[in-house]
């Protein structure tokens, strides 16, 4: 099925692909953060998000929020000073 949509757009990726998995990430995130008062974190380990221009789609889809990127060693302390502190650095 996905062939077949695919076959009709010029660009299936930028045209068909992107934004259904933009949409997907998207209602991903929505489960987690339903209320302005809800808290959560979301580890995305896929470095497309910052490497590719695409990236930037996935992120704007989202409602502001914090960003950061760190070495895999470092999530756990940093997951937990920011559910602490409630940081809104970036």
């Amino acid at each position: 099925m996905v062939i077949a949509r695919s076959a009709l757009y010029e660009d299936s990726f930028q045209e068909y692909a992107l934004p259904q998995a933009v949409i997907r990430f998207k209602q991903g995130f929505g489960r987690l953060i339903r209320r302005k008062t809800d808290r959560g974190v979301v580890v995305v380990m896929d470095r497309r998000l910052k490497s590719k221009a695409y990236g930037t789609a996935f992120l704007r889809s989202i409602p502001p929020c914090t960003v950061k990127q760190a070495p895999l060693r470092e999530l756990p302390a940093a997951t937990a000073a920011w559910l602490e502190g409630g940081s809104s650095e970036g």
